[in-house]
């Protein structure tokens, strides 16, 4: 744990929080958050997009060292390189979409111990 943790702890424990820290959830289960909300749809076409993706980039490869000819291996080179790149941009977006939802859960939490602390008062 960093130390900002090991400090937002005691001061929770401070409180007498009833927020358990064991409860948050793991990345496979952000990861299915994905495909929850408004822009389901789009993570369900960016997965299938992914997987063809691969399998294209597994058919390039392939084809590559299956050329003869070097101006072959460059156009199957330049297709792996290129496609890894959209790859990796599709990636991104789906941990931008989890830190986002991360964040959403996180001001909720905040919003509810706002409220509670003001009905307390």
């Amino acid at each position: 744990m960093s130390k900002l943790d090991d400090d937002i702890r005691k001061a929770l424990a401070g409180e007498e929080s009833d927020y358990d820290f064991d409860q948050e959830e793991g990345l496979f289960r952000q990861w299915a958050g994905i495909y929850h909300g408004k822009l389901r749809w789009m993570a369900i076409a960016v997965t299938i997009e992914s997987i063809v993706i691969i399998v294209l980039i597994v058919l390039a490869g392939i084809e590559f060292f299956q050329a003869v000819e070097t101006k072959w291996q460059i156009f199957y080179a330049t297709g792996i390189v290129l496609l890894a790149g959209i790859l990796l941009l599709i990636k991104m977006w789906g941990w931008m979409q989890m830190n986002h939802n991360s964040l959403q859960r996180e001001i909720k939490r905040l919003e509810l111990r706002i409220v509670e602390s003001r009905k307390q008062d």
